[in-house]
Order: structure tokens, then C-alpha cells, then sequence
């Protein structure tokens, strides 16, 4: 008997699909009310980097961020970036990470007091966090 096909049920399957998992010696787990869905990839994704790697990436600045994440690593765009920009200003974020394909409207709106910094990967945002915490110059969304 056939199994069903993941894309298309209406049609046949015959074969092995790979399914990507951590092998890793730990669970992660996250407790946050009313935060999820696709668009905190980014923050989740740097907050378990936070916690594996020595020191605070961070630096104690209150930083900010959005982005979808992919299994390797890439930030995708999310919607609603204007709210999203507002709302972490008004929190007393200082620094707001933004998927590179929302900088075009994350510039158009970008609150008082935010420093917007453009990422494409979840390597990039380590790399800017790290790059602020030493005070270099981080990519922007000009």
C-alpha cells in the first residue's frame, strides 16, 4: 500500500522522506505567554545562542528583533514591521534587528531613539550583537 505524498495526499508515495532534527544531548524549552508564530524565530534562535555561549550577547542593551528562521539559519521577512518597530521602542528598546527584506519599510518608519540593524541569518545578527557589544559599526537598513 502506498503512503500518501507530504506535499500532495491525492497522490501516491513510494519511498523515504529525510526529516531534519537536532541531535543534540538537550531539550529546549521556551516559556513566553503571548509570544510565537513565525515571525520571533529570530529572538527564540538568539535567546538558545545566549544561553550556550559565555557572557550576554546582548551586552545588557535592550535589543529587539523579528524575522522567520529556516533550519539554516536564514532570516526571512515578516509583516506588520511598523507596529513591530513601535511597539519595542515603546518597551525601551535601543536597537531593533530586521530581516533584510523588511528594511525598505522598517527605514519609512523607524521610531525616534531605534537603531535599526539589517540581518540575513542568524549568523549575521550573532555577528552584529557581537560587533555592537565591542562598539564597531553594524550593517543598517540605510
Amino acid at each position: 500500500v502506498l503512503g500518501a505524498r507530504p506535499d500532495d495526499p491525492s497522490k501516491g508515495y513510494l519511498g523515504v522522506t529525510p526529516e531534519e532534527q537536532p541531535n543534540v544531548p538537550f531539550e529546549v524549552t521556551f516559556n513566553l505567554a503571548d509570544v510565537g508564530g513565525p515571525s520571533a524565530g529570530l529572538m527564540f534562535s538568539l535567546a538558545v545562542v545566549d544561553k550556550l555561549s559565555p557572557g550576554e550577547l546582548s551586552n545588557g542593551e535592550f535589543v529587539a528583533g523579528t524575522g522567520t528562521i529556516d533550519a539554516d539559519g536564514t532570516v526571512g521577512p515578516i509583516g506588520g514591521i511598523p507596529y513591530k518597530l513601535i511597539a519595542a521602542r515603546e518597551a525601551g528598546a535601543t536597537t531593533f534587528l530586521v530581516p533584510d527584506a523588511n528594511c525598505g519599510e522598517a527605514q519609512q518608519n523607524v521610531p525616534d531613539g531605534l537603531r535599526l540593524v539589517r540581518v540575513e541569518s542568524l549568523d549575521s545578527a550573532v555577528d552584529s550583537l557581537q560587533t555592537i557589544r565591542s562598539g564597531g559599526d553594524v550593517p543598517s537598513c540605510s
